[in-house]
């Protein structure tokens, strides 16, 4: 049996620290009561979450407002060169080089030299062949593409399906004089007599030293085309014409 003495000896006192109120401490207190590794561990338990995805949506944030408020240059030529075998540098230099012949202000206008056209032939088309062709389809309908550059078996189809534009039309009877054993001939399906729609690009400084041909490149002026007269100056400037 428990006596009375040690009972009392083991009830806690009225004034014991646990029946004491606890006074709540603001975040302030709390932190000035701790040591600096105190801190860190307090933060990584408590903060650190809630501080990365805050971070996170702040600069999502930033990106969206940047790419609103500043405008992408615009293409004042879009070539679309399929299964080319020039590499992205050499299609870069071009840009640059042909976009500082024309006098093209870089921040608010650009030149694409687009090499990422890759088809395969007719007895082997893949999934990856039908996307290009879809999407070749469809920047053409929107009058996206100002030049196409193909090797001449994929030409042929696209300036008999009435793609491109007759060369005579477009070019200065000077150019097409100087371009005319070059010229690549071809009906269409509107109109059978035989007319120039494309130039072979034997010699032009596109491939004479940058680029291994698979198949002899044709070049041509895409019939919607919102920029024929950049269209006009490219091919001067493969050719090095004045």
């Amino acid at each position: 049996m428990v006596e009375k003495d040690q009972l009392k000896d083991s009830v806690l006192d009225d004034s014991a620290e646990i029946y004491k109120p606890r006074k709540e401490q603001t975040e302030k207190q709390k932190l000035s009561e701790m040591t600096w590794k105190e801190k860190i561990t307090y933060f990584n338990n408590y903060y650190r979450v809630a501080t990365i995805v805050i971070i996170a949506v702040i600069a999502a944030v930033i990106y969206l407002i940047y790419n609103i408020v500043t405008p992408k240059p615009e293409p004042v030529l879009y070539a679309a060169v399929i299964n080319s075998a020039i590499d992205t540098e050499t299609a870069q230099n071009l840009q640059t080089d042909f976009g500082n012949k024309l006098g093209i202000d870089p921040k608010t206008q650009e030149i694409m030299i687009d090499t990422s056209f890759f088809l395969g032939s007719d007895s082997n088309v893949s999934e990856y062949s039908m996307s290009v062709q879809q999407k070749l389809s469809t920047y053409f309908f929107a009058g996206q593409i100002d030049v196409l550059i193909a090797p001449e078996s994929f030409f042929a189809n696209y300036a008999h399906l009435g793609n491109l534009s007759k060369l005579t039309d477009e070019l200065p009877t000077e150019l097409c004089t100087k371009l005319a054993n070059s010229f690549y001939n071809s009906d269409t399906e509107d109109d059978p007599a035989t007319s120039p729609y494309g130039i072979y690009l034997d010699g032009a400084k596109i491939y004479d030293n940058n680029g291994t041909l698979i198949d002899r490149p044709v070049l041509g002026i895409v019939v919607n085309s919102k920029y024929k007269q950049n269209a006009v100056e490219f091919i001067k400037y493969l050719f090095d014409l004045k």
